[in-house]
């Protein structure tokens, strides 16, 4: 009897101190659990994180937000897997990359970039997988790539990325011989503009840099624009000039164009517009 009282009382302490040993956190440290996950690419646990936060906070829009896209993000991810169409396989892998690379998550982006360049094999796919290879510093196989491209396909971006491999390289001379022969078209778009501005940052023109960093703003959409913004100010290639008056005036550049009829999103996988403007964000860059 003695015995059996001690084992309930042992129970019924433990019962009391169950509450406190696994009191649920609060949806701040849920959601900051859920960022630390998707850092490291742990989708399924980021996922679960955010649900809890959701759970514990139905009324934070950015919970919600992050939830959803993070769980779209899972979907999709099993949809390339089984995708057949290549045109739809291209669009979806185009989207993955869009929020790898806004979690700069780059290890993942740089497995599908390099998945994409390998079925594309055009300029748009060789810029996406040399953005990567640079923000990675891979800057040898990245000059690779990119001169592989050849003549014919190769862009004012990506042979501005190329420059920009060079230079990183200790190659500045050829770097700069790049520089001097790209040609802008007329339809550059933001994303052209930018690479350049870098190429140019680096080969000692520092004016032209900045009066490029400038046109690329405010000629990107509004939702871009911060993003790129917080890029140029940690971007190695401008490091030089972000002390600069010229570069604090780029900063404070505004958009000159309006969203068209883009909704403004985190990227274009869960856009409601994303069938009408695939082919225009393509363009110029």
């Amino acid at each position: 009897m003695r015995v059996a009282c001690v084992l309930i009382g042992l129970v019924v302490g433990a019962a009391l101190l169950v509450p406190t040993a696994v009191r649920a956190e609060s949806p701040e440290q849920e959601f900051a659990k859920g960022k630390a996950l998707l850092a490291k690419a742990d989708f399924e646990g980021a996922l679960a994180a955010y649900a809890n936060a959701v759970r514990a906070d139905r009324q934070n829009q950015e919970y919600q937000q992050q939830h959803a896209m993070v769980r779209q993000i899972i979907r999709l991810r099993k949809r390339l897997d089984t995708e057949a169409d290549p045109r739809r396989w291209a669009y979806l892998a185009r989207g993955l990359h869009s929020f790898y690379v806004k979690e700069r998550l780059y290890a993942e982006s740089l497995a599908i970039d390099r998945e994409i360049h390998a079925r594309l094999a055009n300029a748009s796919s060789a810029r996406m997988l040399g953005e990567t290879m640079l923000a990675m510093n891979m800057d040898a196989e990245a000059a690779k790539m990119l001169a592989a491209l050849g003549p014919d396909k190769a862009t004012a971006s990506t042979e501005a990325l190329r420059g920009v491999a060079l230079a990183r390289q200790g190659k500045k001379a050829e770097a700069r011989e790049v520089a001097d022969r790209l040609q802008l078209p007329n339809n550059a778009g933001p994303r052209m503009l930018y690479s350049v501005a870098r190429l140019n940052a680096l080969a000692g023109n520092s004016d032209k840099a900045i009066g490029l960093l400038g046109r690329a703003f405010e000629s990107m959409r509004p939702s871009q624009l911060g993003g790129f913004k917080a890029h140029a100010k940690q971007c190695s290639e401008f490091a030089g000039l972000v002390s600069t008056p010229g570069f604090a005036k780029a900063m404070q550049v505004k958009s000159k164009v309006a969203e068209s009829g883009c909704s403004g999103g985190r990227n274009c996988a869960g856009c409601p517009n994303r069938g009408q403007c695939a082919k225009k964000q393509g363009q110029g860059q």
